[in-house]
């Protein structure tokens, strides 16, 4: 039995219901454990893309935890990016550079441990190639004596601007409340797609789509001119390729596709069926999937390979550290399909690899073209299925055709140069370098593609929820949860009084 998007909000006020009674008692890091599942679960199902409420009590608890600084003068010749990522696969590089590159004084702060970790250290290596970036990495332990050091890292290096690249509930948020308002703050808007905290502590949102843009005017009440277009591209990591499968041969034509593997699922399971479509109809391809390693989705991949008797044909890579190279070296890139990536679009474009890409009709975030068509504007992603399997067949027999579009998608595409003088131009001017555009979204096909996993069992709130909060605050907080656990004991225990 699965809760339902009702359910699902209420059980989110449970949590919002105890983390606001926490703070009432002071009892601070009670507060925080309960704002921390309304994050696990409202980024899950994202039914809401803001919470005012948790806004306001970060914004009260940051106030509590730091000393308001009196007579603050920033200087307008530095500005601190906090990257709480510091992985090479993100924005790190792309945004280190762009800032080295303004002449101006850098701080680079990050909380991520970077110990013996060579996807981090790779950061902190580009960051040590200039000169006028200093490094500061954050090692407490604690959410709370986390954002104290931040907020002391931040203001003593007296900053007049603020970049953040934060994780959905970040402990920056612990001190972007108690910040001088002389510091301008603003946030690379990497999950534009789910809820984020820090709407009431930020000034600005550096947006990367039309669809990010559009969500942030009408989920999280951000006027058009808080909003800064910074379409980016992305990073070589110079991670070494670690290379493919031995079924990868030199006779054979590789596709490759990835992502998280929610982007994949549908009703009528779309993205699987075409792969089928392809393998089945091409017998010189071998299709690589590169995703986390998770178990609903290791066993459904092993069951579609299986049942499709795709072995050797269809091969799960799982995660690749060294993802820069594995496009380097495959011939065409799938999206996934009915949520694509648009990180992994660009790294198909930069590599000049041919993109497949198919979308239900009516898709709110069809976001291929919105990533990489900024110097050019052309089709690249199909929603009739004909159309898409007509395509998959000139770009695997034709490796023309292949190549002259693989470049025709890097022409397309926003480059280095491009990427620092708009990053440049936007932290001297704060207005938006390209044109903002607010699209209408259907809400409701986004809910029901993020509700799909819990629908199709891919996941189960309700046991999650009822074991936090237990029976007696599910109760008094989320009866219907309550009730819905409790349902056939109830009904039981209803028999047996009648029976009496």
């Amino acid at each position: 039995m699965h809760l339902s998007k009702f359910e699902i909000k209420q059980s989110i006020g449970a949590f919002r219901k105890k983390a606001l009674d926490a703070y009432k008692k002071k009892n601070l890091n009670e507060a925080l454990y309960w704002i921390e599942l309304c994050s696990i679960v409202g980024c899950q199902f994202n039914l809401i893309y803001e919470d005012p409420e948790i806004e306001e009590l970060y914004v009260k608890i940051a106030k509590d935890v730091n000393k308001p600084i009196v007579d603050y003068v920033p200087n307008p010749h530095r500005i601190v990016l906090y990257d709480e990522f510091c992985i090479s696969y993100v924005l790190g590089i792309q945004w280190i550079d762009a800032l080295a590159a303004t002449g101006k004084e850098i701080r680079y702060v990050t909380t991520r441990p970077i110990q013996d970790d060579k996807l981090r250290a790779h950061i902190l290596d580009r960051a040590k190639r200039y000169n006028n970036i200093d490094i500061c990495v954050i090692t407490e332990d604690s959410s709370i004596a986390i954002g104290q050091a931040l907020f002391k890292s931040i203001t003593s290096f007296e900053p007049s601007q603020l970049i953040l690249q934060m994780r959905v509930n970040s402990p920056a948020n612990l001190m972007l409340g108690a910040l001088p308002q002389e510091i301008l703050k603003y946030n690379i808007n990497l999950d534009d797609q789910t809820l984020w905290y820090g709407t009431h502590g930020i000034d600005y949102i550096l947006e990367f789509r039309p669809f990010g843009a559009s969500v942030s005017m009408q989920k999280r009440n951000f006027s058009k001119d808080k909003l800064l277009m910074v379409p980016f591209y992305p990073a070589n990591d110079e991670n070494a390729f670690l290379g493919f499968p031995k079924e990868c041969t030199s006779d054979k034509l590789v596709i490759f596709s990835g992502g998280d593997f929610y982007k994949t699922l549908d009703d009528d399971r779309t993205y699987w069926k075409l792969i089928s479509q392809i393998l089945h109809r091409w017998e010189n391809v071998v299709f690589l999937f590169a995703s986390k390693s998770i178990p609903e989705g290791d066993k459904a991949i092993k069951e579609f390979i299986t049942s499709e008797g795709l072995e050797g044909r269809f091969i799960h890579i799982t995660f690749r550290p060294d993802i820069y190279q594995v496009f380097a070296h495959c011939d065409i890139y799938m999206g996934t399909s009915p949520t694509s990536g648009s990180l992994m679009s660009q790294l198909a474009a930069v590599n000049k690899k041919p993109i497949l890409q198919y979308y239900t009709k009516g898709t709110p975030d069809d976001e291929t073209e919105q990533a990489i068509c900024w110097n050019a504007k052309f089709q690249i992603s199909y929603d009739n299925e004909l159309d898409f399997m007509t395509e998959a067949e000139r770009l695997i027999i034709d490796k023309s055709y292949r190549v002259s579009q693989g470049e025709r998608l890097y022409d397309a595409m926003i480059k280095p140069d491009q990427f620092n003088e708009t990053v440049k131009r936007t932290l001297e001017t704060n207005k938006t370098q390209f044109a903002i555009n607010e699209y209408y979204i259907d809400y409701n096909i986004l809910d029901n593609r993020w509700y799909y996993l819990e629908k199709a069992g891919f996941r189960n709130a309700m046991p999650y929820v009822y074991s936090l909060l237990g029976p007696w605050d599910c109760f008094k907080y989320a009866p219907c949860v309550f009730f819905k656990k409790n349902i056939n004991r109830v009904i039981n225990n209803i028999k047996s009084w009648i029976s009496k």
